[in-house]
């Protein structure tokens, strides 16, 4: 799933049709940690058919299943992912090689010459900041999606980006407080309607004395911190508590909301721009 990519089809800036080949064009460039291990020598083919078959049964991510093995060093995973960040071709510049925007457009892509007027959407330069830079909201999202897989076989699918809504509306909700890479806060709230956090509980079969939402919502903030360190974003002091109080300002923050099979999912997320 590509955010950014979605919500610059829902602005007009580009069509479905430019948005598929920019992301062709990404697929195409950007390589995965197993193919740059093998060209760097650090492990053979075989090995990363291996890692990605047992990947099948285990939720962990390639590199930690690569060191679990010992079949990779920590200097080495952190080498390779420091080469993959490096060499990592984000959507706005495929769009621009494609020419499906021009230079001007890719400025403001970048965040240095855009802000949206129309009331109820966040600036195209914060949108910028999460998910090209530190791509943080979305490693979130993919963390949930993960945890809804894991417990329930449930898929997540955006449905709508821009301001958060009001997290008092779901009756289950998490939030997570930390420190990234940069020294910069993060605070996001997820929250899940009553058919999907019911359907959830029906699937692991709790009783009704038991609440299997906390182990849900611990798992979330575990598989997101592996995914941050994996993606090269530090992250410091992370923790989840079970409420979505949520304090941002809207128009500073991001909200993404999201369907299930089951039901409704939201989330409200705020990132410091600059260090305090």
């Amino acid at each position: 799933m590509n955010f950014l990519g979605r919500f610059l089809v829902e602005q007009g800036a580009i069509s479905e049709e430019q948005l598929a080949d920019g992301l062709r064009f990404q697929k195409e460039h950007n390589r995965r940690i197993g193919e740059m291990a093998v060209d760097r020598g650090v492990l053979s083919p075989g090995e990363v058919n291996g890692i990605c078959r047992r990947q099948r049964a285990d939720p962990r991510l390639f590199g930690d299943i690569a060191v679990e093995e010992r079949r990779l060093s920590r200097k080495d995973l952190d080498q390779l992912l420091f080469f993959q960040k490096v060499h990592h071709t984000y959507l706005g510049e495929a769009l621009l090689l494609r020419g499906h925007i021009d230079r001007e457009q890719y400025k403001r892509l970048l965040g240095r010459h855009f802000a949206l007027r129309q009331s109820g959407q966040v600036s195209l330069r914060y949108i910028q900041d999460f998910f090209a830079d530190n791509k943080a909201a979305e490693l979130l999202v993919m963390a949930t999606e993960r945890v809804m897989r894991r417990f329930a076989g449930l898929t997540l699918e955006v449905a709508a980006l821009g301001q958060p809504e009001d997290m008092a509306v779901y009756p289950e909700t998490g939030r997570i407080t930390g420190i990234l890479s940069g020294r910069r806060r993060l605070c996001a709230a997820i929250g899940l309607s009553a058919p999907l956090a019911a359907g959830l509980c029906r699937e692991a079969g709790a009783t009704a004395a038991e609440n299997p939402l906390d182990a849900f919502f611990t798992c979330v903030l575990v598989f997101f911190q592996d995914m941050l360190r994996d993606a090269s974003l530090l992250s410091h002091e992370m923790r989840m508590t079970r409420d979505g109080a949520f304090f941002h300002p809207r128009e500073e923050s991001l909200g993404i909301r999201c369907d299930t099979p089951a039901g409704k999912a939201a989330f409200a997320i705020w990132i410091e721009e600059t260090p305090s």
